[in-house]
């Protein structure tokens, strides 16, 4: 069993909420990010233990958004590999459609070695990859050539974002996750996990939330939606790396309901 995250539930624990115009220097483009995963039905738990040090962030009167992601990738998967193989450096890039402000963007992210996490964007009003100004923009951040480049993940699920109090963290909590090969006709559905992870500038002091998590027994994962999902519904590609991930999400799971949807 899991519990849906409504906004009406949301609200009912009492979380003070800003407006994501407050949320100011929260929104980290260059920042080092940790992940966990945990069961969907804890993440209330975890809302109530730490709502004195967050606000929670509404967005276009919506404190729990949809989001849907197209990543691209090279015939080859090179992106994927190069985080399957721990590459220092390494990219994504995906077109994304925000629910609430309905607004789209094109996402560039590299991480470097030292951990940090880069991201640059650019609105779109055509987001095609034929687009010349998403051509453009993906030739001048990134060493891929648009050419080379093919949808190969769609995902969709559910955010809540909260920020710290004194504007040093940024937390988002994700759920009702829906990940589709868009090469394979093939999906997944992972409804009873939810993915919380912290946002902070390099030398941030600790995360309230981190703490929370750290004394129920969970320890950071490299959690990557595009990577798992590619990992879940592509069976030829490398994926030894991901092993653990993938079970400790399958640990979440009655043996019949986490499989993968052919359509």
């Amino acid at each position: 069993m899991y519990i849906t995250l409504t906004e009406t539930v949301i609200k009912d624990i009492g979380i003070a909420s800003i407006g994501l115009s407050d949320v100011g220097d929260a929104r980290f483009m260059r920042r080092v990010d940790c992940k966990y995963i945990i069961p969907a039905n804890e993440a209330l738990e975890l809302l109530a233990s730490i709502k004195e040090y967050y606000y929670i962030v509404e967005n276009s009167g919506f404190l729990v958004p949809g989001y849907i992601s197209e990543y691209f990738d090279t015939q080859g998967m090179t992106m994927y590999l190069d985080h399957h193989n721990q590459r220092g450096k390494r990219y994504k890039i995906r077109i994304r459609q925000y629910g609430a402000s309905g607004d789209t963007f094109l996402e560039v992210k590299l991480r470097i070695p030292s951990g940090e996490t880069l991201k640059r964007r650019i609105e779109l009003d055509n987001p095609s990859i034929h687009n010349p100004v998403v051509r453009q923009f993906i030739e001048s951040k990134s060493p891929y050539m648009a050419d080379t480049l093919q949808k190969i993940l769609i995902t969709r699920f559910h955010r809540i974002t909260l920020v710290s109090k004194d504007y040093n963290e940024r937390v988002t909590m994700d759920f009702n996750i829906n990940l589709q090969s868009a090469t394979k006709h093939t999906s997944i559905k992972l409804s009873e996990t939810c993915i919380v992870e912290s946002k902070r500038n390099k030398y941030t002091p600790g995360s309230k939330i981190s703490e929370f998590l750290k004394h129920k027994g969970y320890r950071p994962s490299g959690f990557s939606k595009y990577s798992i999902g590619c990992a879940l519904l592509h069976d030829d590609l490398k994926k030894n790396n991901f092993k653990a991930i993938i079970h400790q999400l399958k640990k979440q799971y009655h043996e019949n309901s986490f499989a993968v949807d052919a359509s």
